[in-house]
């Protein structure tokens, strides 16, 4: 089972220094990290191979314990891998780039951006490049015959919205469309997160036979807000559907009964100190920083469920929430108090007009989902660092 996220939840302080790994610069100690290489062009690949993988391996060169702190890519199509464990001084480790071919014809250049506690090199940029070539058919080659397929009531199952409160659930409908009888190996329970239950799931399906199965989910037993998907993964042994999926997507948010007017003037309240982050006409390469200041005029404690941005270009750091009632919150801000945020916004390989957001989830009844847009312009052409030594 995979889960996937349509937000990053990671708290980042970048530094501002930015030292390329083919040329560091000495120290006198700390972890120091060397690349063998920061370039790599797959050359031409075929669509069909799906993905394109190369690993970047390293060395730490330094005199203490080296480990990596984030890694991002430039687009969503790139799947970054590192090493997770700590890298001692003289051991090795890798950073790994998984590009996703399927759909992306042409040629291809992405960038993956490596942050450490390195001190001859806290960012490190690494590229990827290559052409993706749509897969030649042989015209004489022999027709694979259509086997047929499991086809299901609806695409995919939809909680939206999803409650923080609430329990629901659906039924969707199996139908096997194809000529052998298809024996369903269980689901592995173990792999289904705690706020999932598949019930009465078929054992067997003839050919054209047809079966229904319930998805219940719970919304109190969610840690996070917003989007998520959930893929359930089964198999059976018929040979023309072996393997297959289906999809739960949530909107998880928070329940607010009806308040009246008295009741509401107790609420917390949610306020920024801008409406929208505009940087203006900027020169791609660097990080740019600004900060906003969240306050909390309202008559209770103001909870911060989610505080993320919508690309990995963005990190955010604020002070971290110590409360024994909300010990999920990302904030939690007193009445008549105020929180700054540092907000970091990476413009590696940007070009053109840049419009990301700020996403903010508060228990704030009157708006309690809220997106601070974050804007620029870059010149057409892709700019590489302007500060990184050649």
């Amino acid at each position: 089972m995979r889960i996937f996220t349509s937000f990053v939840f990671g708290l980042i302080f970048v530094q501002t220094a930015f030292i390329s790994a083919q040329n560091p610069t000495k120290t006198g100690g700390g972890p120091e990290i060397i690349f063998d290489h920061t370039l790599h062009n797959f050359g031409k690949v075929s669509e069909s191979i799906k993905f394109a993988s190369h690993r970047y391996p390293f060395t730490n060169t330094g005199n203490q314990i080296l480990f990596i702190q984030q890694v991002h890519t430039s687009c969503g199509c790139t799947t970054p891998d590192w090493t997770r464990d700590s890298i001692p001084p003289g051991g090795k480790g890798y950073i790994e780039a998984r590009y996703e071919t399927t759909n992306r014809i042409g040629e291809f250049k992405k960038s993956i951006s490596v942050y450490s506690n390195a001190v001859n090199a806290p960012l490190v940029h690494l590229d990827i490049e290559g052409e993706v070539l749509k897969e030649e058919i042989d015209p004489n080659a022999a027709p694979i015959p259509d086997m047929g397929q499991f086809s299901y009531s609806a695409p995919s199952i939809t909680f939206n919205p999803l409650y923080d409160n609430q329990i629901d659930s659906q039924t969707i409908r199996i139908t096997n469309q194809t000529p052998y009888t298809a024996n369903f190996n269980p689901i592995d329970l173990g792999s289904i997160p705690a706020f999932l239950k598949i019930t009465a799931f078929p054992t067997t399906l003839e050919p054209n036979e047809s079966g229904k199965f319930s998805v219940i989910i719970d919304g109190s037993k969610i840690k996070h807000y917003g989007f998520s998907t959930i893929e359930l993964p089964f198999t059976t042994d018929n040979p023309a559907a072996l393997y297959n999926a289906m999809y739960v997507n949530y909107n998880r948010k928070q329940y607010f009964p009806k308040l009246n007017a008295k009741q509401l003037a107790k609420q917390p309240k949610l306020n920024t100190d801008k409406a929208e982050i505009n940087f203006g006409k900027q020169v791609a390469g660097d990080i740019l920083t600004t900060e906003i200041v969240i306050s909390n005029p309202g008559k209770s404690d103001l909870v911060i469920h989610e505080l993320a941005g919508d690309c990995g270009c963005i990190s955010l750091k604020y002070p971290q929430a110590k409360s024994a009632q909300h010990p999920q919150a990302k904030l939690v801000i007193a009445p008549g108090q105020s929180v700054k945020v540092n907000i970091f916004f990476e413009t590696v390989l940007k070009k053109g007009n840049a419009n990301y957001s700020i996403w903010v989830v508060s228990n704030d009844p009157t708006m309690p989902e809220r997106n601070i847009p974050l804007k620029a312009v870059f010149d057409a052409k892709v700019i590489e660092c302007q500060t990184c030594p050649k």
